[in-house]
């Protein structure tokens, strides 16, 4: 997924795409989708396995894309194969309706790599990925690059350190505050996520206990992200990481949520799956807005649509729990 932003230039493309996606994509195929001269999308799949992401389909029926590059990287593939993956990707994206502006060829994304354009094989160099004007504005943004999908994976990956005490002492708190235990452990996870530090186990365990108890503290929470939707994604994927069943998948939709936000679509998606697979497990879960951003993130629904839920949430958390929050700016949505 990509916030609209505008490159020049096939090599400063493909250098841009780790910023992009948020990690350096091997055997991939990437389709990076226009409008004019702007990009306003990205989606991957696996070289080799189709289909289209479903992104594809979604943004040629809201017309928010006219054209799209294809990008393949797939070090040590015979070429004849990487021409097929291009002329089948080029024939599915025509019956969409959408036109194919390039078909680029690299076998890894990395600075001084060379990249090909596969029908004319006209050829150039791809410059450093984190060199490029992308790079530092995205490190502006606080946003850094995995290595690989699978370390983005390993952030929601359930690290139990939540104890049965935790979870008693949580459960003592929220009758002894009552109505109060909710706002207390909002007004908590604001100063954690301002202080940028990492949640301890006693609030991993009350902040799952309001999960599934409160859904308006819940959807309070969303505001957390006007404060830096960033730091609000990694506060919540450590709460994640310390839970189980449906407070689990509840903290990892609000994190994928934070991460959407932060035009992190991938995060979002390994988040979103992480809770998917737990709620496979324990059905009982509630999964409402978790299919509803699922949906979203499908249908390649943009990260200021879905921004705009955290303004409510610093609402409710103003005039439900009393907790202030910065109200969102207008270039913020």
């Amino acid at each position: 997924m990509s916030d609209r932003i505008q490159i020049t230039g096939i090599g400063n493309l493909i250098a841009a795409v780790p910023n992009i996606l948020g990690f350096t994509p091997e055997l991939s195929t990437l389709l990076l989708f226009f409008s004019g001269d702007r990009l306003v999308w990205a989606a991957r799949h696996d070289f080799g396995t189709g289909p289209l992401a479903a992104a594809a389909d979604a943004l040629t029926k809201t017309g928010e894309a006219d054209s799209v590059i294809v990008v393949i990287v797939a070090d040590e593939t015979p070429f004849a194969d990487v021409i097929v993956e291009g002329e089948q990707t080029k024939a599915a994206l025509l019956e969409l309706g959408i036109g194919v502006s390039g078909i680029y060829y690299t076998a890894r994304i990395d600075g001084g790599e060379e990249w090909t354009e596969v029908d004319s094989f006209q050829c150039g160099t791809i410059p450093a990925p984190n060199a490029t004007e992308v790079a530092a504005a995205y490190a502006v943004l606080g946003k850094s690059v995995a290595g690989s999908r699978a370390e983005i994976e390993a952030r929601f990956r359930r690290e139990g350190t939540v104890t049965p005490r935790d979870r008693t002492v949580a459960r003592a708190a929220k009758d002894e505050l009552g109505e109060n235990f909710a706002r207390t452990v909002l007004a908590e996870l604001a100063e954690v996520v301002r202080t940028r530090t990492a949640p301890q186990p006693a609030l991993a365990a009350r902040t799952g206990l309001v999960l599934v108890t409160d859904i308006t503290a819940r959807d309070a929470m969303l505001g957390l992200a006007v404060i830096d939707h960033g730091v609000a994604a990694e506060t919540m994927a450590a709460i994640a990481r310390q839970l189980h069943t449906a407070e689990r998948v509840s903290a990892l939709t609000v994190a994928g949520y934070f991460a959407y936000a932060n035009c992190q679509g991938v995060e979002a998606g390994c988040a979103f799956h992480a809770a998917r697979e737990e709620a496979t497990r324990f059905p009982l879960c509630d999964t409402k807005f978790l299919g509803l951003l699922e949906d979203a993130l499908a249908q390649a629904m943009h990260p200021s649509m879905i921004r705009k839920l955290a303004g409510t949430g610093a609402r409710l958390a103003r005039e439900n729990f009393g907790i202030e929050l910065p109200a969102p700016s207008g270039d913020w949505i």
